[in-house]
C-alpha cells in the first residue's frame, strides 16, 4: 500500500533528517540498515534517488514500507513522521529546567563514549537531539532561557560530531558541526564560536593523520591552522582555561607541520592564559576540561616534534588525573611513543601493552589511529622480540576497528 505526502510531510522527512546531520546517502544507509534482511534492500543509489524525489515531491506517494524503515531509522513512531492529518504539532514551550535536563543527558552520553564508545551510544545520542532538543528550538522560549538553550544545544551537537568522528562519519561529523555554528552564534556566546572553529580544525589534523599523499596532507594541515587560528583570534576575549584549551589546537596544528618554534611560542600563549585562570568565570562546556587536557595536548605537540623526552614528561602528568578509558589510552599512545623517540623500547613496548588492553575495550576509529601511530613510532626496532609481542598483541584491536 503506498501513502500519498504532502508538503508538510516532506518538510518533516527534510528537517528529521537534516536535524540529525544526515545528508541523503547517510539516510538511505540508514533506512537499508534498518530492514529486517537489508541484502534485499535496492541498491543504495536507487535509496538516495527515491530519497530525493520524496524530498522534492518529484514522487508524492511513499510504500508502506519505506514509512516503516524511516520511523525505524529515526527512532520515531509512524504517526511522528507521517501524521495523516498533516497538521504538525506545535513545538514544546521551553521551560525552566530544560537546560538542566538536557545537561544531565548529556552528562551520561559523554560518560559512557568515553568509557566505551562506539555506534549504540551515537545513535541513542542522535535520537535525544531529533526528538527532545530540536523541537525546543523551535519553541518560544524567554531571551535569557533562549540562549541557554541554544548554548547547551551547541555543546550538545559538537559532542555529537565525535561521536560520529570515532565511528568513522567524517562528513556526518562536518555536517554536525556546521549546525553547530549556528547555534553557536545563536546563542551569542563568542567562546562557544571559537570552540566549533577549533574542532573544524581538528577534523581536519584527523585527515592530515589518515593520508598517505603529501600534497593532500599538506593543503589539511593548512586548513587546521586557519581554522584554529581563527579560534584563537575568535577568543581572545574569552575566559582563560577557555582561551588556553582552545590555543593547544593551534600549537597542536602548528606542530604537525614540524615548525618547532612556532609551536612552542604558541604553547607558551597556553600557560600564560592558564596562570590568569579564576580571574573570569568559564563557560559551561569548559567544565570537562582541565589543567590534565592541557598536558596531554602539549605531550602531543612534543611527539609530533620528536621531543619524546618533553613529552613523557608532559604526559606522565597528565595521566594522573586522565583516568576515563578513552582519554587514558590517548595519553597512553603518546606515553609510548615518546618512550620509543627516547629509545626506552622495553618501556614503551610496556606502556604500549597497557594502551593495547584498554583499546580493546572501546569501540573508537580515533584510538586505532593511535595505535597505528604507536607501531609506526616502533618499526625501527621491530625485530625485537618484545615489538613483535606489542605487534600480535595490537592485531585483533585493529582487526576489530569501526573503519
Amino acid at each position: 500500500m503506498a501513502y500519498e505526502t504532502t508538503e508538510v510531510v516532506r518538510e518533516r522527512l527534510r528537517s528529521e533528517r537534516r536535524a540529525r546531520g544526515w545528508d541523503i546517502p547517510r539516510m538511505a544507509r540508514e533506512l537499508r540498515d534498518a530492514a529486517e534482511q537489508p541484502h534485499t534492500m535496492p541498491k543504495l543509489a536507487s535509496l538516495v534517488r527515491n530519497i530525493e524525489r520524496w524530498e522534492s515531491g518529484e514522487v508524492t506517494r511513499i510504500r508502506e514500507e519505506y514509512r516503516l524503515l524511516y520511523a525505524r531509522a529515526m527512532n520515531m513512531t509512524e504517526h511522528e513522521l507521517f501524521d495523516p492529518d498533516d497538521t504538525p504539532a506545535p513545538p514544546p514551550e521551553a521551560r525552566e529546567g530544560d537546560v538542566q535536563a538536557i545537561r544531565a543527558m548529556l552528562t551520561g552520553f559523554m560518560l559512557s563514549d568515553r568509557q566505551f564508545g562506539g555506534e549504540r551510544i551515537r545513535q541513542q545520542a542522535a535520537a535525544y537531539l531529533g526528538q527532545v532538543i530540536e523541537p525546543r528550538l523551535r519553541g518560544h522560549a524567554p531571551d535569557a532561557l533562549r540562549r541557554d538553550l541554544f548554548a547547551i544545544s551547541t555543546e550538545y551537537v559538537m559532542r555529537l560530531a565525535a561521536m560520529h568522528l570515532d565511528t568513522d562519519r567524517i562528513k556526518d561529523a562536518l555536517g554536525l558541526l556546521g549546525r553547530a555554528a549556528g547555534l553557536a552564534n545563536e546563542s551569542g556566546d563568542i567562546s562557544l564560536t571559537a570552540w566549533v572553529l577549533s574542532r573544524r580544525g581538528e577534523h581536519e589534523m584527523h585527515r592530515a593523520a589518515l593520508c598517505a599523499n603529501s600534497t593532500q596532507r599538506r593543503a589539511h594541515l593548512e586548513q587546521a591552522l586557519a581554522y584554529t587560528e581563527g579560534a584563537v583570534g575568535v577568543a581572545r576575549a574569552a575566559p582563560p582555561i577557555s582561551r588556553a584549551f582552545l590555543t593547544t589546537k593551534q600549537a597542536l596544528a602548528c606542530s604537525m607541520t614540524g615548525d618547532r618554534a612556532k609551536t612552542q611560542r604558541t604553547l607558551g600563549k597556553v600557560w600564560d592564559a592558564y596562570d590568569q585562570a579564576g580571574s573570569t568565570n568559564e563557560p559551561d562546556w569548559m567544565g570537562a576540561y582541565h589543567w590534565g587536557h592541557l598536558r596531554h595536548e602539549e605531550a602531543h605537540c612534543y611527539v609530533n616534534l620528536g621531543m619524546g623526552r618533553d613529552a613523557a614528561n608532559a604526559v606522565e602528568e597528565a595521566l594522573s588525573v586522565r583516568t576515563a578509558a578513552r582519554p587514558r589510552v590517548f595519553s597512553l599512545g603518546l606515553l609510548a611513543i615518546a618512550r620509543a623517540q627516547t629509545l626506552e623500547v622495553d618501556e614503551a613496548c610496556t606502556t604500549a601493552h597497557q594502551m593495547i588492553t584498554l583499546a580493546g575495550q572501546i569501540s573508537s576509529r580515533r584510538v586505532t589511529v593511535r595505535l597505528v601511530e604507536v607501531l609506526e613510532a616502533l618499526k625501527p626496532y621491530q625485530n625485537q622480540p618484545a615489538v613483535a609481542d606489542v605487534r600480535e598483541a595490537a592485531t585483533p584491536v585493529l582487526e576489530g576497528s569501526p573503519a
